[in-house]
């Protein structure tokens, strides 16, 4: 095997973990933010704090794919918890 063909292998297996972390990520959040909506958190204030957290994500996450991947997963928990 040469260089170029490990640094392909590392660099889907850094895709797979970043898309797994997001997954898993938003799977926290949308599990966190359906426990604040069940104790008595306004929908509100909840969907305002996503909004901020959607933010932060696009100043902070320097891949353009990692920070679509978890635009794409934010959307989903937004809409999801905006509609409980």
């Amino acid at each position: 095997m040469n260089d170029n063909s490990l640094r392909g292998e590392d660099d889907e297996s850094d895709t797979a973990f970043a898309e797994a972390s997001i997954t898993l990520w938003s799977n926290l959040v949308a599990l966190i933010g359906t426990h604040m909506l069940e104790t008595g958190m306004p929908r509100q204030e909840l969907l305002d704090m996503l909004t901020t957290l959607h933010e932060t994500n696009e100043e902070t996450i320097r891949s353009p794919r990692a920070r679509a991947i978890a635009g794409r997963h934010l959307m989903s928990v937004y809409r999801a918890l905006g509609d409980t």
